[in-house]
């Protein structure tokens, strides 16, 4: 699970869980606060904390065989989709990396596990149960609003509109407030800088995943379950009271394809449809070999796609057979590579410094990744606490800055806040792997005024 390294993200939400809030610039704080816990008792492990990630999926997967159980599915169906669903690659990467996916995925698949039951039952009584997931699930991940958006307009669009009329919705909704009131009470302190981080997030997300790749990334990460998910779309609309759910994948896939989202973002809206299109094959009666034909060609697609594209999402490889196959440019194990010989680079160049220099200076890293690997990995290099001012780390420093020298890892733009700077190193990696760090400067930066009045204005930055 630890193979490769830590991912600058996890480096990130590492140091979140060394500063718990009741919230961050770009995530809500469940992921820091499970971060908390797992530091708390295994202290800075990073196979017990990819192991939450695990523990979440493995929680969508038995609810997967619920949803087809309340569907009226068999044992047979059950098991099917909990098989077909736990080799999805989406899900066969859960132990790959700690990051807030896992948790929100939780989060939808036990919405609509209870949704299910609420709406097609129907069980009004039970409408609080959704207000209070909805409200955990907003804490996890904000993309949850984009299903919760998908599953009023499939309210709407249906028979089931009526159930506004009565207050039960209205409860749940109060309710999904009042659990994330923490969090927008603190941005409100903060000036909503989450909005700001989304807006920029929009912008990269839309120059990596235009249209035809956000649709060819959902097929990856499904796999063969595509066409399974497709025949539960068609079975739910076929089923007046439960049409609500037909709608529900569709749109929030279509929501999040205008929103520019990632493409494994609407993936967790497809467990419902899927448990149903198990349900619909289970009561396929056909001739016997076409039905025993048709299941053994979904499996046999499967499980080649969980081996072909599962080296993508779960580090198989030896790290030198991931570097030389290319592997690492279609996955995120470019941002596990180099982070130790990141820091060792900056240790040589604190050293070299003249003790005055050292004395009146910090390390100051250019993104959250640095300043991650430089809080981890720094104390044993002899490395002073780093500074960053982006993200959330803008808020992790102390209260008076006024060196007026800084050892800068990785700025781009030293012009800005250095009246003059020399190169010390450029960064690089063992396995000289083209990531976004290598080809990166340290340098020695005289600062154009103390780091205090810099900071707000130069330094800090909500956007990626």
């Amino acid at each position: 699970m630890g193979r490769y390294g830590w991912d600058r993200d996890e480096l990130y939400f590492l140091q979140a869980a060394k500063h718990p809030a009741l919230g961050y610039v770009d995530f809500p704080p469940v992921t820091a606060w499970v971060g908390w816990a797992v530091h708390e008792v295994f202290g800075d492990s990073l196979v017990a904390l990819r192991s939450t990630g695990l523990v979440a999926a493995c929680a969508t997967i038995v609810l997967v065989a619920l949803m087809v159980r309340e569907l009226g599915g068999g044992r047979a169906a059950q098991l099917g989709a909990a098989l077909g669903w736990a080799l999805t690659p989406f899900v066969l990467g859960s132990g790959s990396i700690f990051h807030p996916t896992w948790f929100d995925a939780l989060a939808w698949v036990a919405f609509l596990a209870l949704a299910v039951h609420v709406v097609g039952r129907p069980a009004p009584r039970l409408w609080w149960t959704l207000g209070v997931v909805a409200g955990l699930g907003f804490q996890a991940k904000y993309t949850i609003v984009f299903l919760l958006a998908a599953f009023v307009l499939g309210l709407l669009l249906t028979h089931e509109r009526h159930v506004f009329l009565t207050r039960e919705p209205w409860i749940a909704f109060g309710l999904c407030l009042l659990l994330a009131a923490p969090n927008l009470y603190w941005q409100f302190q903060h000036g909503w800088p989450s909005l700001h981080f989304a807006s920029s997030q929009n912008t990269k997300t839309a120059a990596d995943t235009p249209p035809a790749a956000y649709v060819a990334e959902q097929i990856l990460f499904l796999g063969a379950m595509v066409a399974v998910v497709a025949i539960g779309v068609v079975w739910l609309w076929r089923r007046e009271r439960l049409r609500v759910f037909a709608i529900v994948p569709v749109a929030v896939t279509l929501i999040v394809l205008l929103e520019r989202g990632r493409g494994y973002y609407p993936l967790p809206a497809d467990s419902l449809p899927l448990a149903a299109g198990a349900v619909a094959l289970e009561a396929w009666r056909p001739a016997a070999h076409r039905r025993r034909a048709l299941l053994v060609a979904l499996a046999a697609l499967q499980l080649a796609a969980a081996v072909v594209i599962g080296q993508i999402v779960l580090p198989f490889r030896s790290t030198r057979s991931m570097v030389e196959s290319g592997i690492w440019k279609n996955s995120y194990y470019k941002d596990e590579i180099g982070w130790p010989e990141l820091v060792s680079a900056t240790a040589r160049a604190w050293r070299s410094l003249t003790p005055e220099e050292r004395r009146d200076g910090v390390v100051l890293a250019g993104n959250y990744g640095e300043a991650g690997a430089l809080a981890l990995y720094g104390p044993e290099f002899g490395l002073p606490p780093p500074l960053s001012g982006h993200l959330s780390w803008q808020y992790w420093r102390p209260a008076g800055l006024p060196q007026g020298f800084a050892l800068t890892v990785g700025f781009g733009n030293l012009q800005s806040i250095c009246s003059s700077h020399r190169a010390l190193a450029t960064i690089d990696n063992r396995w000289h792997l083209d990531n976004e760090e290598r080809g990166r400067t340290i340098d020695a930066c005289v600062l154009r005024k103390p780091l205090d009045a810099l900071w707000k204005p130069l330094i800090a930055r909500d956007e990626l």
